[in-house]
């Protein structure tokens, strides 16, 4: 749809649960995790061209994988629960799932992933360093370099890029059960109330 909400169109139809589009690098495909066919008891990634049509399955697996960003450079990086475990981890691959890397590694949920701008760096929820409350933190394409970011005394979430990847904004659950959302830099530090 517009920025103002005219000419929305309806791009999926199928009876499952299809979330968390992203837009391709050159605006032509949404990227989505859906529990569309046979594979019911867990959710795969598909894409589909931005005018609609059938969407092309990526995955279809016994994991669930979701939550998928695509870097500028054509790099997909998501979410997905390891074989016989319960907790997320991160892997990225290029668009055709091929090269695939899991670049975390640990007993503990990390997900929620998406690339910077210049596809150089991955923000990324992860429960390290405390298993009750999860923060938010940036690594490298690779995994290497993990900097918490924030971690408050709720829970982070829906973290994103500014355009230039200087700033990240993301929302903050409050205490008496609102959530709202605030701006820090891309560095970390504290971070600045968006709305109230």
């Amino acid at each position: 749809m517009n920025r103002d909400g005219t000419d929305l169109t309806r791009l999926t139809s199928a009876e499952s649960l299809d979330e968390l589009p992203s837009w391709s690098p050159d605006g032509r495909e949404i990227l989505f995790n859906s529990w569309l066919g046979a594979n019911t008891d867990s959710s795969d990634l598909f894409v589909i061209d931005v005018g609609g049509g059938e969407p092309q399955r990526l995955t279809e697996t016994a994991i669930n994988e979701a939550h998928a960003d695509w870097s500028s450079t054509g790099r997909l990086v998501f979410n997905g629960t390891v074989p016989g475990e319960d907790f997320f981890q991160i892997y990225t691959s290029h668009a055709d799932m091929s090269n695939g890397q899991q670049i975390t590694n640990s007993q503990i949920d990390e997900y929620s992933p998406q690339w910077s701008p210049d596809g150089t760096r991955i923000l990324f929820i992860s429960e390290r360093g405390n298993s009750t409350n999860s923060g938010l933190y940036s690594m490298n394409a690779d995994g290497s370099d993990a900097r918490l970011l924030y971690n408050g005394p709720t829970e982070e979430w829906g973290a994103s890029w500014s355009a230039d990847g200087t700033q990240i904004i993301f929302t903050i659950d409050q205490p008496d059960g609102t959530a709202n959302i605030y701006i820090m830099d891309a560095g970390g530090g504290e971070p600045g109330l968006v709305t109230e």
